[in-house]
């Protein structure tokens, strides 16, 4: 099960945690009093991790706040007694058609066990709303492809393979996202912004159809070249399906949208889950073309 599966559930095990509270462990919020629930969206947690993605979630609907709330996350690391108070900062919101993904920078994990986090907003009135703790599992290394690492020498379907024939009609501007693979860039050493979003809506995501629009906008500013895949969603006959399938695997695609920008030396300068802000994609952008 995957970490957004889990984050409901975990919810539940709350009361085991809170047993281990001391002075810092203030401002305990149950299940039952709380006003909403935070749910993982990034794909995995792990020590060293750069960034997170999260939303809130009120039974079966996202709660709505105001523009100028605040967002905080508090974290709380593992202990022999049980969970301590860690360190504290305020969330980004990142808004895709009206729901509100919260990122989380400079994630504090340092030692891999049962961590737990919790989401206080602040509203304008003075008041605020805090989630209760969730546990979360930390591992000591990421499945996927992090920063660093060498990117996949494995040809992502193009053209050639016939890659727009179970794909809604793609528009004659965005065909160069289609008319190279990843292997070719790699081998010709040019860099380039690789971005996996299915159809509009993957897995009820509001933020893949965000993600093609995104690639497509940087395809038009020609800074860099922009490949797009559809990993999952449209099956494919024969050697067209093998071949997403080996590139998915290649490239550790768990969950979507993925946007990955690769050096001139094929290596991964930069990874995005979810959701990326515009600048902060253009920024990784530019350090790979100086």
């Amino acid at each position: 099960m995957g970490v957004r599966g889990i984050a409901l559930v975990s919810v539940l095990v709350l009361g085991v945690l809170a047993a281990g509270c001391g002075r810092d462990e203030r401002n305990v919020i149950s299940p039952s009093q709380a006003a909403f629930v935070p749910v993982i969206e990034s794909s995995e947690l792990h020590v060293e991790m750069k960034r997170l993605v999260l939303t809130l979630l009120d039974r079966d609907r996202q709660p709505e706040f105001s523009d100028d709330a605040v967002f905080r996350i508090r974290y709380f690391d593992p202990t022999e007694a049980g969970i301590k108070f860690h360190s504290e900062s305020e969330l980004r919101s990142i808004v895709v058609e009206g729901l509100r993904y919260l990122v989380a920078d400079d994630v504090p994990f340092d030692e891999t066990g049962q961590w737990a986090l919790a989401v206080t907003v602040e509203l304008p009135d003075g008041s605020s709303e805090s989630s209760p703790r969730l546990p979360v599992l930390v591992s000591a290394t990421p499945r996927g492809l992090r920063p660093g690492a060498r990117a996949p020498n494995a040809p992502t379907p193009t053209i050639a393979d016939g890659v727009l024939e179970r794909m809604a009609e793609v528009e004659d501007a965005r065909l160069p996202m289609y008319q190279r693979s990843a292997a070719q860039l790699l081998e010709a050493g040019e860099p380039f912004l690789i971005v996996w979003s299915s159809a509009e809506r993957c897995a009820g995501r509001r933020a893949c159809a965000q993600a093609l629009e995104q690639a497509a906008a940087l395809l038009q500013r020609s800074e860099i070249a922009v490949l797009h895949v559809e990993p999952f969603g449209r099956p494919r006959s024969g050697e067209l399906q093998a071949m997403i399938d080996a590139a998915n695997e290649a490239w550790v695609i768990e969950a979507e949208p993925q946007f990955f920008i690769v050096d001139a030396d094929g290596t991964i300068a930069e990874r995005f889950e979810i959701v990326v802000d515009d600048s902060e994609l253009s920024a990784a952008i530019d350090r790979v073309r100086r």
